[in-house]
């Protein structure tokens, strides 16, 4: 191995999916009170609740992947990111939170379309 070639870190890669799934989750949770702004207007007091079940199911994805080293060796009952993100609870919740704001805009369309 030439000595200017950097040793490769195993935990690096890990470390870039969870900071990529932070980033997905404060998204949609920027996404979740945008939407709730933009269409309060058109759709009504209608939009809270599932813009608000979207705010929390985003900012949980986000409370997941910001959980760190030191709490999980403080917390070894508690499931780790990857055993979470493994058994699908962190994609699922990504995947309604998209869905819930698409359906969320697309309703919005239509009403501003109705209206026109």
């Amino acid at each position: 191995m030439s000595p200017d070639v950097p040793a490769r870190d195993p935990g690096l890669q890990q470390e870039r999916t969870a900071l990529a799934w932070r980033r997905t989750g404060l998204a949609l949770s920027v996404g979740a009170l945008l939407l709730t702004r933009l269409t309060l207007d058109t759709l009504g007091t209608a939009v809270v609740v599932p813009a608000a079940v979207a705010f929390v199911l985003a900012a949980w994805v986000v409370s997941v992947t910001l959980r760190g080293r030191r709490y999980a060796s403080a917390h070894p009952d508690e499931p780790s990111f990857d055993r979470i993100l493994r058994d699908g609870r962190v994609p699922a919740a990504v995947t309604l939170v998209a869905a819930a704001l698409a359906v969320g805009e697309l309703l919005n369309a239509l009403v501003q379309l109705v209206r026109a």
